[in-house]
């Protein structure tokens, strides 16, 4: 077992019923899962905020930005050998969870690989939905001593190259962690344009994923990066792989919901993107998260000022920022313009 406590503090996770990883590997995981949430006796789904959370959202952040952990299981995301990202089940205090482990690579700003963005994911969405209606998982940034991180890794079996410090001047690794859901599956059809006719709930939170993934750019429509909720109350779909958005080069599995897709969006979510200005963009997505060092490892701490506006990343001899750049943040309220326009001009309707 595996402890990651104390400053470089470790993160939860992110869990499907019907996982994206496959066979034997996620069966396994599962069982390692349901086992760890009986020895502990976690706290029945009562307490949860929904169908697809097992804890309040509050205590899932908590838990990825600070708690102390303890590894379970790991195993690679989709189930395949020789993959970036991990399914990692961890103990935190009384709670079991299971996320979804990224480290970054030299330099934390790689295509494909740049935890800034998927963290601006995080954030974008709650300037313009309620918590309720949020599409991507709870999402965070810690920075772990590279042994910690090679270790956790180690466990997968896997003869991939182990991960590397993401600075040289520093033992250390950024990880990004995502809650990993509950109850969510690989939606059949997306969008279910049936279903839209039929459905307005459906059609509404569709309109929320979509309106997100317009925002953020969204360029890799691969398999597996788009699940929905299996709640037929509450069907979102959500956005739970958000690397290849922004200003990120495209991919090379098609850039689908990039593009406005649906004929109606949400009234309510549209009046919040009315009161978005490219200063408020600035002061909540110039600085995402910023690390500094203290007594030799990295905690997060309250932001200063944005020490390079054109840099993602940014380091001095004790600090780390991450978060969008300038252009990246002008782009975005661009593309936010674009969309009041066509919807005064008719374009799109509005659901009430």
């Amino acid at each position: 077992m595996i402890r990651c406590g104390g400053p470089f503090r470790p993160p939860a996770a992110r869990r499907e019923a019907a996982p994206r990883s496959s066979g034997a590997a996620s069966r396994h995981g599962l069982l390692i899962f349901l086992a760890a949430v009986a020895a502990v006796a976690a706290p029945a789904p009562a307490a949860a905020q929904d169908a697809n959370f097992l804890l309040p959202i509050a205590e899932i952040e908590r838990i990825l930005r600070e708690g102390e952990i303890q590894v379970l299981d790991v195993h690679p995301s989709r189930g395949l050998p020789g993959e970036r990202t991990y399914r990692v089940t961890l103990r935190s205090g009384d709670h079991v969870l299971q996320v979804k482990y990224a480290p970054a690579g030299e330099g934390a700003d790689e295509f494909n690989n740049r935890p800034r963005y998927e963290l601006a994911a995080y954030g974008v969405q709650a300037l313009f939905l309620d918590e309720r209606e949020w599409v991507v998982p709870p999402t965070a940034i810690r920075a772990f001593p590279l042994d910690v991180v090679r270790a956790t890794v180690a466990r997968t079996g896997d003869a991939a190259s182990p991960p590397e410090p993401t600075f040289d001047e520093w033992p250390m690794t950024l990880v990004a962690l995502q809650y990993w859901m509950f109850n969510v599956d690989l939606p059949e059809e997306l969008p279910d344009d049936d279903r839209i006719e039929e459905d307005e709930v459906y059609e509404r939170l569709l309109g929320n994923f979509n309106l997100l993934t317009y925002i953020i750019r969204h360029s890799d429509s691969n398999r597996g990066n788009f699940v929905q909720s299996m709640d037929e109350t509450w069907p979102r779909v959500f956005s739970v792989d958000n690397g290849v958005a922004f200003a990120s080069e495209e991919s090379d599995r098609g850039t689908r919901w990039r593009d406005l897709r649906l004929g109606r969006y949400p009234a309510s979510a549209i009046d919040r993107l009315r009161g978005i200005s490219l200063e408020g963009l600035r002061t909540r997505l110039g600085v995402l998260v910023q690390l500094e060092l203290r007594n030799g490892n990295f905690v997060e701490v309250e932001p200063t000022e944005n020490l390079d506006p054109g840099r993602g990343v940014r380091r001095d001899a004790e600090r780390i920022q991450l978060g969008l750049t300038e252009s990246e943040i002008r782009a975005m309220h661009r593309r936010i313009v674009r969309l009041l326009e066509r919807i005064d001009d008719g374009r799109y309707g509005l659901i009430p």
